[in-house]
């Protein structure tokens, strides 16, 4: 059998975590076999052991995937003038333009955490990891003077990860749930603690001063 190229590989690793996120989510942790997910991606069982060697591998390699993204995410974040037309889109990319089985799998490896101690590290590690990078690019908006946050930063990032977790618990249990309007509201909650300066405003008219006499 001929080697598979590097790109092959991460398409085959790519397969393979879409797979055990659509079991995953379908059957739960526990019900899903790696047999499930063999069938899923199409692949062997060889095939799929030489990338992952457990469910918990998967896990983690599904959270790591899922980090990376919210990272890039916050990377374009950090480079809008408009911090909170990039706040928007933040939100659609990373919560409501999720795939709907999303929500049901964060739901399930977060419950799968306070039982699985190294799903419980993963879970922990990818979050220190969001967390701190958020909590830096406000501090870097704040000293750039595009957000005036009235509160703590590190208190705002941590409320940001609750509302989000917030949007994929509801999603998951919540049928026709309204994800895009509730997410327009948060958007207002932290648009009001966050205060972000405006952009594009007409400048100000100069004003000649009056020129004293000299006479």
């Amino acid at each position: 059998m001929p080697k598979l190229s590097d790109e092959q590989q991460e398409l085959r690793r790519a397969r393979i975590l879409d797979a055990a996120e659509v079991c995953f989510a379908g059957n739960g942790f526990h019900r899903t076999s790696m047999q499930d997910i063999c069938r899923q991606a199409g692949i062997s069982a060889g095939a799929l052991y030489i990338y992952f060697d457990s469910k918990e591998a998967l896990i983690e390699g599904i959270s790591t995937r899922n980090r990376e993204d919210v990272l890039a995410a916050f990377t374009q974040l950090g480079e809008t003038r408009d911090f909170q037309a990039g706040l928007e889109m933040l939100l659609r990319e990373c919560v409501l333009n999720q795939p709907e089985h999303k929500s049901r799998l964060w739901l399930d490896i977060g419950a799968e955490a306070t039982r699985n101690d190294r799903i419980r590290q993963t879970v922990e590690n990818c979050d220190r990891q969001v967390m701190g990078a958020m909590t830096e690019l406000l501090e870097r908006a704040a000293a750039a003077g595009t957000i005036a946050p009235v509160m703590p930063i590190p208190v705002i990032a941590e409320a940001m990860a609750a509302m989000a977790d917030g949007l994929f618990w509801r999603g998951a249990i919540k049928p026709q749930f309204d994800a895009a309007n509730i997410g327009r509201t948060m958007l207002a909650m932290l648009s009001a603690v966050l205060r972000p300066a405006p952009v594009n405003q007409p400048a100000e008219p100069e004003t000649s001063e009056p020129v004293e006499s000299l006479a």
